[in-house]
């Protein structure tokens, strides 16, 4: 009898059974019974019988039998399950009914249809009975898991195998950029030109960690990355500002774009000053109508929230440049309790996010304090609080460092040290690198210039 759940059906699933037993001898239908065990699983179907009916084929297939009216039932009489599953006369029944063996590939398509139907109205009925109790889960908490629990069903039709030719090409295809002049199509710059150099750009799906103390300059490697990827590559940016809001952040971008200082916005004593300065902001201001630069400076989000945003705004702008977070130790954590297994969560969680999307995702990392301790206090990778899972999963590692903030009196005052502790696909680019500090962002270095000029840190960040 027809079940009467739009997304069941008995026919549906009793032909797909019945198209497995009759490809057995069959060598043109071999390889489509294959495909089917393979990727259909007991919860694709509703009735208890077929899916006992299943489990066994699955059985018979691992141990390499052949999949016959007579094997399958003597496997049900094995396991003791032929009498629940209607025995021989039910198989037979089946059998009999199925209307070709040669569409199996259809009726598999249409059962995963049905499946896949099923789990989102199973999400949504989850989401129904949370959103009739508000209080016991946020709002934003609900919204943020029914999205993501979403596109998790939405791949589920994609098995993320692919054929070795699907890479070469992808790589053939990058290379013929790089021959053409186009390698940015397939690397991201980050605005920082000795790092762009020595890594000869960075690949769309790394996860890459930016640590430091408070101070050192997290946010400005960051703001600097914001303007180059926007303004400069023109590919849209995403940026998750956890801790500053979003007038702070876009100031630092607009400042360092127009090449001054708010000290000379608000210089009264010196009217020339403060005017220029004022014609200066006025004109890169024109940079930023059109810019695609998103930033969203909520607090305390989820890694499946931001995960939904993202996936929104690349929807939106059809491809993302480079994905911010500032900073990840501010997300929100699924078990407070347990910060190394929550801040793991998160770090594998923006690391697939980057190969979902095929753009960098950059996550800013706050320090511990035990280098405070030590003699030479530049930063190594198990600074990293819950340093474990995000060293793993990180692509790359830098480490931000400005010496003047131990050493008043050290050569290096208005110099922010750049140090790439970990670089999985370029080896030899862990070192250091220098930038000057002073307009809000990291530019090129010139020790001469910079001795001569009196460069300082406008802004701590």
């Amino acid at each position: 009898m027809q079940n009467s759940n739009k997304y069941s059906d008995m026919y549906v699933e009793q032909s797909v059974i019945g198209a497995i037993v009759l490809a057995d001898g069959n060598p043109e239908l071999q390889d489509s019974a294959m495909d089917s065990i393979e990727c259909l699983g007991t919860d694709d179907f509703t009735n208890a019988a077929h899916r006992t009916i299943f489990s066994a084929i699955k059985r018979l297939h691992i141990s390499g039998s052949r999949i016959d009216l007579l094997t399958l039932s003597s496997e049900l009489e094995h396991s003791g399950e032929i009498e629940i599953t209607g025995g021989f006369g039910y198989l037979a029944e089946i059998t009999k009914n199925t209307p070709s063996g040669r569409n199996l590939a259809a009726y598999t398509s249409k059962l995963k249809d049905l499946s896949l139907g099923r789990k989102t109205q199973s999400v949504l009925r989850s989401a129904l009975n949370k959103l009739q109790d508000p209080g016991v889960s946020p709002l934003v908490d609900i919204i943020g898991g029914i999205q993501s629990e979403i596109g998790q069903i939405e791949t589920q039709k994609e098995s993320g195998t692919r054929h070795i030719m699907d890479g070469i090409n992808i790589s053939i295809d990058e290379i013929e950029s790089i021959i053409n002049g186009d390698i940015w199509k397939h690397r991201t710059q980050l605005g920082m030109e000795t790092i762009d150099d020595a890594f000869g750009g960075f690949n769309n799906t790394d996860f890459i960690v930016v640590g430091g103390r408070p101070g050192m300059g997290k946010t400005m490697f960051s703001t600097t990355v914001t303007e180059c990827v926007a303004l400069h590559s023109k590919k849209p940016v995403l940026f998750f500002s956890l801790e500053m809001p979003i007038e702070q952040i876009s100031q630092r971008i607009a400042y360092h774009r127009a090449r001054i200082s708010k000290e000379q916005l608000l210089n009264e004593d010196n009217k020339s000053v403060c005017d220029a300065a004022w014609g200066k902001l006025s004109m890169a201001l024109k940079d930023f109508q059109g810019a695609p630069i998103h930033i969203n400076d909520k607090t305390s989000l989820s890694v499946h929230q931001i995960r939904a945003e993202a996936r929104r705004i690349h929807k939106q702008t059809g491809g993302l440049g480079v994905i911010i977070v500032d900073y990840l130790q501010k997300m929100k954590m699924t078990n407070p309790e347990n910060m190394n297994q929550s801040v793991g969560e998160i770090a594998t969680g923006l690391k697939n996010l980057a190969k979902e999307l095929r753009c960098p995702v950059i996550a800013l990392a706050q320090l511990n304090r035990n280098l405070e301790q030590r003699s030479n206090k530049r930063p190594v990778n198990a600074d990293l609080r819950e340093s474990g899972v995000i060293e793993q999963e990180a692509d790359v590692i830098f480490m931000v460092y400005k010496d003047e903030k131990y050493n008043p009196q050290t050569e290096l005052k208005g110099v922010t040290e750049i140090i790439c502790t970990k670089s999985r696909h370029v080896p030899g680019a862990e070192k250091s690198y220098y930038f000057s500090s002073a307009l809000s962002g990291l530019d090129p270095l010139d020790f001469k210039s910079m001795s001569n000029s009196g460069y300082h840190s406008e802004i701590d960040c």
